[in-house]
């Protein structure tokens, strides 16, 4: 009996072995397919606004190849337009590497439905990361209106394969997309805060707008929003575009009430023989949000009169907002350089990881990621024991291997730099190196002549406008000043 309980067992020890051979699972659980952003959001009318989301591929190791299905709702969303980000080597955010078979890239816009795959071919090497698949635009065709219920609509990957390069299949987790649709008020005039729900970071001005849709004959306005001052501080109200394009306007009341957490504005028409008509901003409060504090606050709309020329009022619905404060993140980074410890300061809205610091290339490295709809930052501390400048030289800091913007300053012991971002997946990058070197090779060469001679003549309204090109005084016109920065350095390059 027991030789045939030691047979059983052995023989199930085979098959589940055997079976873990032909499953091969080749990846990390931690792959994901994901629609981003997760969440599209409409209060007031959307009907034929167009908006995009992206598929992407992220936190995969050893990719080859996909296949991808996708579908959304037709009754309320109208397809428009595809972009496919294959292969990395043309597209700096996409995935898979040269050469590259297409297998499918098929819209069934009655159905609602695209289907994808793409597969690389040797001698190509495997995809390692995060990139997008591709991108595609939608059009609102229907929005709800009440007694209708909110229009929750999933963009859903209903099939997706990864695949690996020796053939095996790559595990992941998959993230559908949401349009959530607000059902409209009976009431056609609505009253509004926008963004209506959105999310900031701790110690960062933002605008909110007061604004309104679909009135007629608005002549006046007088209107309080509440909010918490714990988390927020108003610091001014501006005049919105719409009132005033019928005429002259008189500011009857702009209170901030910090106590109590309150703005109240009041405004009205002055000899207008008629009010206005249609939808616009009312006006703009200034927020600044707390440093300390995090959580969400209402903004509440209250004490609502609007009023025609005849002095009558006019019905309204409102749709209050709310903000949520998030959490900056100070992390102190240790590195230890001949035996000395040294310490980098990151205040950052966003998660970084896998801080790294190369004494003998005098470069620092890190990744940043965060949520999608607020605006990336990061505030770096750097000593000056361990990166100190020379005469000539300046730091650049590269996303993705692309040079941007940033301010520094700086005391007798530290430098600071800032920037910001869109937030996603970076790895940022910041290095010493000669002034005029604009694309951070570290080499003075035609490539940064190119940079200067593009935007040549640009002020910061123009479009040709290039910031990193602004490397002389006077300041706020790329021009032959900024051209001889980068000349009489021609043929350098900067070393350790």
């Amino acid at each position: 009996m027991k030789t045939n309980q030691i047979l059983s067992v052995i023989t199930i020890l085979i098959l589940l072995s055997s079976l873990s051979v032909i499953m091969k699972p080749v990846s990390a659980q931690t792959a994901s397919v994901k629609v981003a952003p997760s969440l599209t959001e409409y209060y007031t009318r959307a009907t034929g606004k167009e908006f995009t989301v992206a598929v992407e591929i992220a936190d995969v190791e050893n990719l080859y190849g996909f296949d991808l299905k996708f579908r959304w709702n037709t009754t309320y969303l109208d397809y428009v337009s595809r972009s496919v980000h294959v292969p990395r080597d043309t597209y700096l955010d996409g995935v898979l590497w040269n050469p590259i078979i297409q297998l499918a890239d098929e819209v069934n816009t009655t159905e609602g439905t695209y289907w994808i795959a793409f597969s690389s071919i040797a001698p190509a090497p495997s995809f390692d990361g995060s990139g997008t698949v591709f991108t595609m635009t939608f059009e609102v065709i229907y929005h709800p209106v009440q007694p209708e219920p909110d229009a929750n609509i999933t963009l859903e990957l209903y099939s997706t394969d990864l695949a690996a390069k020796e053939g095996g299949a790559i595990a992941h987790t998959r993230e559908n997309g949401t349009v959530l649709l607000h059902a409209l008020p009976a009431i056609s005039t609505i009253l509004y805060v926008e963004p209506t729900t959105f999310r900031k970071s701790q110690g960062v001005t933002f605008n909110i707008n007061v604004s309104i849709e679909n009135i007629t004959d608005l002549y006046a306005f007088d209107i309080s929003l509440t909010y918490n001052t714990t988390l927020l501080h108003a610091l001014s109200l501006t005049e919105g575009s719409f009132l005033k394009s019928a005429g002259t306007t008189v500011t009857v009341v702009s209170e901030i009430n910090e106590t109590g957490g309150q703005v109240r504005y009041a405004l009205a028409l002055m000899g207008a023989p008629a009010g206005v008509n249609g939808s616009g901003t009312l006006f703009t409060i200034l927020f600044k949000s707390s440093s300390e504090a995090t959580g969400p606050s209402d903004l509440g709309l209250q004490n609502v009169d609007l009023s025609d020329y005849n002095a009558e009022p006019i019905d309204n619905a409102i749709i209050n907002g709310s903000v949520t404060i998030l959490l900056v993140e100070t992390l102190s980074h240790m590195v230890e350089v001949a035996g000395t410890e040294y310490y980098f300061t990151t205040a950052s809205s966003s998660a970084v990881t896998d801080f790294t610091y190369n004494d003998t290339q005098k470069i620092i490295r890190f990744n940043v990621t965060g949520p999608e709809d607020i605006l990336g930052f990061t505030n770096i501390t750097m000593p000056k024991t361990l990166l100190s400048l020379k005469a000539g030289d300046t730091f650049v800091v590269l996303f993705d291997t692309k040079a941007t913007n940033y301010t520094k300053t700086e005391n007798a012991t530290h430098y600071f730099l800032y920037f910001t971002y869109s937030h996603s997946f970076h790895t940022i990058e910041m290095k010493p190196t000669l002034i005029g070197d604009l694309n951070g090779d570290r080499k003075i060469n035609i490539f940064d002549v190119v940079v200067v001679t593009a935007a040549y003549d640009a002020v910061p309204a123009d479009a040709r406008w290039n910031q990193l090109a602004d490397l002389a005084a006077p300041w706020n016109k790329i021009n032959i000043f900024d051209v001889v920065v980068v000349t009489r350095a021609y043929g350098k390059e900067w070393t350790p």
